[in-house]
């Protein structure tokens, strides 16, 4: 009874190994691998473009003597890269007859950009005088001035005037930061008779 139970099991069994489905093969033996999908690569981001920045001023006439027939200033704005380069940038405001430096300015740390001049007659200017927006690539935003690069007065008898303070390279106004506005600068002319200059000009 045993043998036959034996014998019994070893036919299922040997049955059961049969009927076991069978792995796909390519003939010796080996098992098939699945092939390995690509990986995609990240795609960078790309870098956004600051937007350009602008500034806005606005010149008022203030007081100019009466023996002054015109007094006709050149202004240009300036743009600085870094705040630090407020000074540097405009190192030629620094100089003249009667701003001497004391010690030398270094040159500025990143780029300036400067808007092309513009020249007004004060004596013409009535009420105010806008200058425009003037633009500059978004990476100047970090501060701006406004500079009178130039001026020449000329008095009644048609003679240009000499011993003008601040009648070159004159910070009119200065602003740290992003450009904003409209900002108002006042210019004038005071005339002296106790001074090494007969007049100077003057940014309110």
């Amino acid at each position: 009874m045993r043998r036959d139970a034996l014998l019994a099991f070893a036919v299922v069994a040997l049955l059961a190994g049969c009927a076991a489905p069978t792995t796909p093969s390519d003939g010796g033996g080996a098992t098939e691998t699945a092939t390995p999908t690509a990986t995609s690569t990240p795609t960078a981001m790309p870098t956004a473009t600051p937007q350009p920045v602008s500034v806005e001023y606005v010149v008022r006439a203030g007081t100019i003597p009466d023996d002054i027939e015109s007094v006709e200033v050149t202004l240009q704005v300036v743009f600085v890269e870094h705040a630090g380069d407020i000074g540097p940038c405009w190192r030629g405001t620094f100089s003249g007859p009667y701003k001497p430096t004391i010690t030398p300015i270094a040159p500025p740390e990143g780029e300036c950009h400067r808007s092309e001049p513009v020249t007004l007659d004060l004596t013409d200017v009535d009420g105010e005088r806008s200058l425009g927006r003037v633009t500059a690539p978004g990476r100047f935003a970090a501060g701006h001035a406004i500079i009178a690069t130039n001026v020449t007065v000329t008095d009644r008898n048609g003679t240009t005037v000499t011993g003008i303070r601040g009648a070159s390279g004159k910070r009119l106004r200065v602003v740290e930061g992003a450009p904003a506005g409209p900002y108002r600068v006042t210019l004038s002319v005071d005339a002296y008779d106790d001074r090494p200059y007969d007049y100077w000009v003057v940014a309110e």
